[in-house]
């Protein structure tokens, strides 16, 4: 499972679509000070013992993808700050949300993939 954000309908970017957590880097942050800094903005968590599942570059944009395995107690932990809310998706419906985009999608397979790796 992958816990998405649900983007508010006033976003800037892709309103009302899901998506991962986080954003870009400022001034001279490296991605891990950006993860940082965003989940903590984003919902008043501080990501500890994450892993990057890998750097992915289109053509508007570049990503670092950062995983982190959580227990079943992480919704009592965070606050939804910015988004409309949190949403847990299983590999199928994920792959088939309609309001996920593509660049997103690659990364989850990869996720995917390497979870059936682990068993």
């Amino acid at each position: 499972m992958v816990y998405l954000q649900k983007r508010a309908r006033d976003a800037k970017r892709l309103p009302g679509y899901f998506g991962f957590f986080g954003g870009g880097a400022e001034n001279d942050e490296n991605p891990e000070e950006a993860l940082r800094r965003e989940i903590k903005e984003e919902m008043d968590f501080t990501p500890e013992d994450y892993t990057l599942l890998g750097y992915y570059e289109f053509e508007h944009n570049t990503r670092h993808v950062f995983v982190l395995k959580v227990d079943d107690e992480f919704e009592k932990n965070i606050k939804i700050i910015e988004g409309e809310y949190g949403k847990w998706f299983a590999e199928k419906e994920a792959l088939d949300e309609p309001k996920l985009i593509e660049e997103d999608k690659i990364a989850l397979r990869d996720l995917y993939e390497l979870l059936r790796l682990q068993k």
